[in-house]
């Protein structure tokens, strides 16, 4: 889908000051001293204890984007540390960067008072932290190793266990400044909607096939589809206000009406968007509950300056050892779906 409306700019970011990046540098250097591995170091008190130590403004900031996030979903942190980076891969499945680089210990300590780090075992052979750049042979797919449109879709749609943020940590922007991440509020799309479709959009009259990031190399047809579910439900009575759940590429309605009634969301989506063009330490986190998100196209080189992020996926609260790959872990398996 083409974005016609122009995006919204009403947003504020949170940019640290000098001083405060110094000692989140000097908070890296003492979190890579501790011993790995990182899925098994974040969960210990030590780590706990060095998350303490996020400058007061970034810790709050996050707490606060925890308990009452704003009506857009998105939280704009500047001024990050991000180490040394390398030139840019472009084979997928590339790890230059490994679990103590600076960027790895950041978003780790970032996801720490949001729940912590997951993974899921069959994407990305469920690393904790993601690499998205982009790749020749994914160019024109809606992947995150792609670089032509990705329309709107909730993180991980498919999963009964799905991160209730994601955060993208830029290490490099695109060459032209194009690549811009959109969010899209529900709280703000849905009093766009008429009640019909409102009422609708909340009953079981939609599947998800399993996004491409967790197929790869199984035919269209191969690819598994969810039981029935709902794209709009009401949260929990702690946390009231309307959530969503839906990828306009995977997602579809289960007759004429329930799909019409969907694309139409999506364009209230569109209507509401905002658009960020981040560029080197500058980090996005998204609530994935109320919040779909997708990305522009733009123009990749492949010449090792291409952009590049990091990916991650925090979630709060325990996982039963049943679903995990190893016991007091924080992977996903991949036979998860059914008992999760």
């Amino acid at each position: 889908m083409t974005t016609h409306a122009e995006p919204r700019a009403d947003l504020a970011a949170l940019t640290l000051d000098p001083a405060e990046t110094t000692r989140l540098e000097e908070l890296l250097h003492d979190t890579a001293q501790l011993p790995g591995p990182l899925e098994q170091t974040l969960q210990t008190a030590a780590f706990a204890a060095l998350a303490e130590r996020l400058p007061a403004r970034l810790r709050e900031g996050i707490g606060s984007f925890r308990d009452t996030p704003p009506d857009h979903g998105l939280l704009v942190v500047r001024g990050l540390p991000v180490g040394d980076i390398p030139a840019t891969p472009a084979v997928y499945g590339s790890d230059v960067l490994g679990e103590t680089h600076p960027s790895s210990l950041l978003v780790a300590l970032i996801a720490h008072p949001l729940g912590g780090l997951i993974g899921y075992e069959d994407e990305k052979s469920g690393a904790l932290v993601h690499d998205v750049y982009p790749v020749p042979t994914d160019a024109a797919k809606p992947l995150n190793s792609g670089s032509t449109l990705f329309d709107f879709h909730t993180e991980n749609v498919h999963h009964p266990v799905r991160p209730s943020h994601l955060g993208l940590l830029c290490l490099r922007p695109d060459h032209d400044r194009r690549a811009a991440t959109m969010v899209a509020s529900v709280r703000e799309a849905e009093p766009l909607l008429s009640a019909a479709d409102r009422e609708l959009l909340r009953t079981d009259r939609y599947r998800s096939r399993f996004p491409l990031s967790f197929t790869r190399g199984l035919a269209e047809d191969e690819r598994p589809v969810t039981d029935p579910h709902p794209v709009l439900m009401d949260g929990p009575a702690g946390a009231p206000g309307t959530r969503v759940r839906f990828n306009m590429h995977n997602t579809f309605g289960t007759d004429a009406s329930a799909q019409e009634a969907l694309e139409r969301l999506n364009r209230a989506m569109h209507t509401v968007h905002r658009a960020v063009r981040a560029d080197r330490g500058e980090l996005l986190l998204v609530d994935n509950r109320i919040v779909v998100h997708g990305r522009s196209d733009f123009t990749p080189r492949y010449d090792g300056n291409d952009r590049w992020l990091r990916r991650f996926y925090p979630y709060p609260g325990e996982l039963r050892a049943d679903v995990l790959v190893r016991a007091g872990g924080r992977v996903l398996g991949k036979d998860s779906y059914a008992r999760a």
